[in-house]
């Protein structure tokens, strides 16, 4: 199965996508959870808690199971975004996403070796700021967080915690999820005092995984929910007035159970429908298009 054109075209559009080949074969996993870190490093706990098993042949490593599937982007916003993007187009049937790995904090802001739940990115370089949607019940401390395109070693100013990656993953997350179903995990690492000792960071880490497979353990079920419940009475009749193919119908769920949390309403789209059911794929791919537009607006 092919994965829709207008998806690659979008991904392509993404200023991160340079150089990234994002295949048009599609595999389909029972996955529901994209987990994304930057370093091998932090993957290989996670990896060794959860049972997940390697996926050649990929431009990223990918390890996939029954409820997660873990790629490891590399270092940095932009392969963070990169990595996110691709995955999402590459696995339809993830439903929610979460950065997970290691981040910087003072010591007034937190202990080593802690995970935090973040409720904040900002972009160092832009200024954006992102807000993810925490709807689910956690025993995690909660804080912010800073993405700088290189290692921060001074604290001044800083309310939170550290990292370069969590604003590249959060937009790129974003082109296909609602806010709450993203989610970013930082384990406090280091209080900006220099280089990691990788060897020193690896028992204390994979000690940690308990508490991070318990949160994705308590998130499937909510997703799994979701996906069970009715589709929109809206979405029922998008299908029956364009003809979709079995992706373009996984991706216009996405996008119109995220337009309705966000308060989107159903006339607006009611409005750019035809009136009538297409054959001709041209104008199909047309109005998917402008309900797209709508839909992710």
């Amino acid at each position: 199965m092919e994965i829709h054109r207008s998806i690659v075209e979008e991904f392509r559009k993404l200023p991160f996508s340079n150089g990234i080949d994002l295949a048009l074969e599609q595999t389909t996993l029972e996955g529901m959870i994209l987990i994304v870190t930057a370093l091998m490093v932090e993957a290989r706990p996670i990896r060794d808690h959860l049972g997940l098993s390697a996926l050649g042949s990929e431009p990223f490593p990918v390890f996939c199971g029954e409820q997660a599937t873990l790629v490891v982007s590399g270092t940095g916003s932009l392969k963070s975004s990169a990595a996110t993007a691709w995955a999402m187009a590459r696995f339809p049937d993830i439903r929610a996403a979460v950065n997970v790995g290691f981040a910087g904090a003072p010591l007034a802001i937190s202990p080593l070796y802690r995970w935090h739940l973040i409720h904040s990115v900002r972009d160092q370089s832009s200024g954006r700021l992102y807000i993810p949607d925490i709807l689910v019940q956690h025993g995690f401390p909660e804080a912010n967080l800073l993405t700088c395109g290189q290692a921060v070693r001074d604290e001044s100013g800083l309310n939170g915690l550290v990292d370069m990656e969590g604003s590249g993953f959060y937009e790129a997350a974003r082109q296909f999820l609602s806010p709450d179903r993203i989610a970013l995990l930082k384990w406090v690492s280091d209080h900006l005092g220099g280089k990691l000792d990788m060897d020193a960071l690896d028992q204390p880490y994979r000690e940690a995984m308990g508490p991070l497979a318990e949160f994705l353990h308590n998130w499937a079920p909510l997703e799994k929910a979701r996906e069970s419940e009715s589709s929109p009475a809206i979405l029922e009749t998008v299908k029956t007035r364009l003809r979709l193919s079995q992706t373009q119908e996984k991706f216009l769920d996405k996008w119109v159970r995220g337009y309705l949390s966000r308060g989107g309403e159903e006339s607006r789209l009611m409005e750019v429908l035809p009136e009538k059911a297409l054959t001709a794929k041209r104008e199909n791919n047309r109005y998917f298009e402008i309900l797209k537009d709508v839909l992710k607006g």
